[in-house]
């Protein structure tokens, strides 16, 4: 769930406005019904994209705090594991800890809620602006995602198969692991940041994959929704595209 400050600053430059010094376009041309339609440098396309940068910084700063909620749902378990793991404890032991880890939780809980409105809003936002740009002088950008990609989690030695749709910022797809387990995902690329929540065919949402996509590869971190004592609760995982569309 890291991403590099650098990947980010490129990210948001992409996104801001042309300089304010630049020269006016040209008229954009009219549409079916005779309105113009909005060029690639129109007034409202270009507070889109500034409110977008904003958006991008705001999630950022709420996917750190989730990060850190995590940890400490972590840190309380392994607290917890460790006094139970002891010869005695303490029925105020084993009380104080189970009211930390209900508020960890729910910190933890109320950072996955807000993250989730964040990625609404920037969806919505991303639609509008493929909209404008779509219908403008702007050509529209490639397809980096869609299509069938070869998937190695390292941390739990599995290999698995994704295929992936894009559709706007909206991304579909289901999943194969090693030939047995199987399901779908739903999330958003915003730039060349994917984040995905993946269903089980059986046991529904069981986690949160991120990463970064950047030609034809995907460097990411996944993230377990419910913490299993003895396994692994995130790791890496990298993808790559064996085939477009």
């Amino acid at each position: 769930m890291i991403r590099s400050i650098a990947g980010w600053s490129i990210l948001i430059l992409l996104l801001l406005p042309l300089a304010a010094g630049a020269q006016a376009p040209a008229a954009p041309p009219a549409n079916a019904g005779g309105a113009a339609a909005p060029s690639a440098s129109s007034p409202e396309l270009r507070l889109e994209q500034r409110l977008l940068s904003l958006d991008l910084v705001a999630y950022k700063e709420t996917r750190q705090r989730e990060g850190l909620a995590r940890q400490r749902v972590t840190d309380v378990l392994s607290r917890l594991d460790q006094a139970l793991a002891a010869d005695a404890v303490s029925l105020g032991t084993l009380e104080a800890l189970q009211a930390e880890l209900e508020i960890a939780r729910g910190a933890a809980h109320a950072a996955e809620d807000k993250l989730n409105s964040q990625l609404e809003r920037m969806g919505e936002r991303l639609r509008r602006i493929a909209l404008m740009t779509e219908n403008g002088t702007a050509p529209r950008a490639a397809d980096i995602l869609s299509g069938h990609w070869r998937v190695s989690i390292p941390s739990q030695n599995l290999s698995a198969t994704f295929d992936l749709r894009l559709d706007g910022t909206l991304v579909t797809g289901v999943y194969q692991v090693n030939g047995s387990t199987a399901g779908s995902f739903r999330g958003n690329l915003a730039g060349n940041f994917l984040r995905m929540q993946r269903f089980d065919a059986r046991g529904g949402f069981d986690s949160t994959w991120e990463g970064t996509v950047a030609n034809g590869r995907i460097t990411g971190i996944w993230t377990a929704n419910e913490l299993v004592t003895g396994q692994p609760s995130r790791g890496q995982w990298t993808a790559v595209r064996e085939s477009g569309q």
